[in-house]
């Protein structure tokens, strides 16, 4: 496709936000900010989509380091580039303009129209702030788009979405003004920087003042610090790709297509990428933007928990696997200190080898991670999740066909706290959230899974069972359920123990291995039973501890024994149907077994 074609699509395409108009606000009062006070400012902003009347449909975008208030359209017909965005802004798209009201600022500070480094003095047009603009922060930011809000009448965010430095951004709003956003999607971010993202930019600052024509920040803007802003983008943007993508997108072994002087491509390509930045960013910016980051911290000395206990939002932090700018690691410590504060918040991890920067590109799985959180289940999601399978369930209704499930629905009393280890798509958490308004939170491995809960507004946390229970507090749940997941894990037998630290009561359902025709099976042809229920050959299937009904009592009284910890509640045996109970020789006549557990 031509690129004037392209630009002739973005400009026709009912899918497509088409030309946008950029606009200007201005706050002309004096506005403090951490390191002094500005006798005013402006703020560069583009929006799309309408307003609803009730002015409660507003989905602010928050842009990374070095993005801009561009994020969708384009800005006149021969116009080649569309929004850094555009992928996800739009009719349709996971940020549906037919729905939303999306706006998206440039940040206080930056150099793409709002008051920044290089905007001219109030007091004196004909010279730039360069280095005497104070030092401002992420808070500064978020304050000042409150300010633009607040002109725009908006009641309240429906939801605030960013990306690296965006995602920061996001996640000082709901610290800042908890009941004014509704939800916040959290993307490739972290509370604090680390001591190497610090040394990064460090690096980078010093490329631009060991510039000789940095001259303190009192350059021209044709004479300023190019080759040393130019170090400093290439060594960020090292940052934010991956081993993996470098690896595979340039290697060693294509030096007959690099450009003249470049023994390497992916020596061209950071030299471009340099070039490319300094045609439209500003170097005192720079230095003073990355300094910002730097200074951010909520974990702070009394710890993350301390800045997030009043977030009364909906929070999904999504990072990605390849990412080692801000690792899985430092977006889980945001999700794990929101549940320690009893908060609901979801996690999901995205598997994806482009690194930092996968958040910027075309992926199927983040795309519908968006969608879903924003819009929740829609026709598409369901038929999708309508699969073909085992356990394939849409409604309340069917939950009531599942006999662990039914047993399990009558245990639970209204309002309680319910943590679902291995919750698949979410459907038992749905349907005790809307019958009995219980609080739950689901733990799968799967990101496909998990996003499906996402998509039913059960909040998931996207780990290993084991780990996943390590970062909970004792007692912070008043059931912990495990419905055919028991035989999955390794070390089962711990899981169920540090299961009854974090909660006062664990329901366990599980296929009783001990099953007369399983038996009859294994005795009359001497091969593992494949059906239904045990659906895989030996050769294609997952770790499975099968076990039977006389393990599991014998594990539960040795544990009693010697821990005296909990005892055995209620006990409901289904035959091979799944459907009559069974009361007699259940270790030889039930198929399912369902165990209550109690803390003592």
């Amino acid at each position: 496709m031509t690129a004037k074609k392209k630009s002739i699509d973005l400009l026709n395409d009912p899918d497509q936000v088409g030309l946008v108009v950029p606009r200007i606000f201005e706050h002309k009062e004096q506005f403090t900010v951490s390191g002094g006070a500005l006798e005013n400012f402006h703020l560069a902003y583009e929006s799309y989509g309408r307003l609803n009347d009730s002015k409660d449909n507003v989905v602010l975008i928050c842009h990374a380091l070095t993005g801009d208030h561009h994020a969708a359209g384009i800005y006149s017909p021969e116009d080649k580039k569309p929004g850094w965005w555009n992928h996800i802004i739009g009719p349709g798209k996971p940020i549906d303009t037919s729905k939303f009201y999306v706006i998206c600022s440039n940040c206080l500070g930056g150099c793409q129209g709002s008051t920044g480094p290089s905007s001219p003095k109030p007091s004196q047009p004909g010279d730039s702030y360069g280095m005497d603009f104070p030092d401002y922060t992420i808070k500064d930011m978020v304050k000042a788009q409150k300010k633009l809000l607040e002109h725009l009448q908006v009641k309240e965010i429906f939801a605030v979405v960013g990306g690296s430095m965006g995602g920061m951004q996001a996640l000082q709003w709901i610290v800042d003004y908890p009941r004014f956003v509704r939800k916040s999607l959290i993307i490739a971010a972290t509370a604090r920087h680390s001591a190497q993202t610090i040394a990064f930019n460090e690096v980078g600052r010093r490329a631009i003042q060991g510039d000789p024509n940095w001259k303190n920040g009192s350059y021209t803007i044709d004479k300023g610090p190019g080759v040393g802003l130019a170090v400093a983008r290439m060594m960020a943007h090292i940052t934010y790709l991956s081993d993996e993508g470098m690896e595979e997108k340039f290697g060693r072994e294509t030096r007959a297509q690099v450009a003249e002087g470049f023994e390497f491509s992916v020596e061209s390509y950071l030299d471009h990428q340099g070039q490319k930045f300094i045609k439209r960013f500003d170097a005192n910016t720079y230095l003073k933007l990355t300094k910002g980051l730097d200074r951010f911290d909520l974990v702070g000395e009394n710890g993350l928990h301390e800045s997030l206990k009043e977030v009364e939002s909906k929070v999904l932090v999504i990072s990605f696997s390849s990412d080692w700018l801000y690792t899985p690691e430092q977006n889980k410590l945001i999700v794990k200190s929101l549940h320690r504060l009893g908060k609901e918040a979801s996690y999901l991890e995205i598997d994806h080898k482009l690194g930092h920067d996968s958040f910027l590109i075309d992926s199927p799985n983040f795309l519908r991670a968006v969608r879903v959180f924003l819009q929740g289940m829609d026709e598409g999601e369901r038929l999708m999740q309508n699969k073909a399978g085992f356990r394939t369930l849409s409604n309340k209704y069917e939950v009531k066909k599942e006999a662990d499930f039914k047993v399990i629905d009558e245990w639970v009393k209204p309002n309680e706290r319910v943590l679902d280890l291995g919750c698949g798509r979410g459907i038992l958490l749905e349907h005790l959230r809307n019958s009995k308004n219980i609080k739950g939170l689901g733990v799968d491995f799967s990101g496909e899974k998990s996003t499906s809960c996402i998509s039913r507004e059960v909040a998931v946390y996207q780990e290993d069972i084991r780990k996943a229970l390590k970062d909970l507090k004792d007692d912070s749940f008043d059931w912990v359920i495990f419905s055919r997941m028991v035989e999955e894990l390794e070390e089962p037998g711990q899981v169920l123990l540090d299961a009854l630290r974090v909660g006062r009561r664990v329901a366990v359902s599980f296929v009783n291995h001990g099953y007369w025709k399983n038996r009859l099976q294994f005795l009359s042809r001497g091969a593992r039973v494949q059906n239904e229920v045990y659906p895989d050959r030996w050769e294609a299937s997952s770790l499975r501890n099968h076990f039977a009904i006389k393990d599991f009592e014998q594990f539960c009284v040795k544990s009693m024994q010697k821990d005296q910890i909990f005892k055995m509640g209620r006990k409901v045996f289904h035959r091979g149907d799944w459907v009559k109970k069974c009361s007699i020789w259940p270790n030889l006549r039930a198929g399912l077994a369902i165990y209550e557990l109690i803390k003592v």
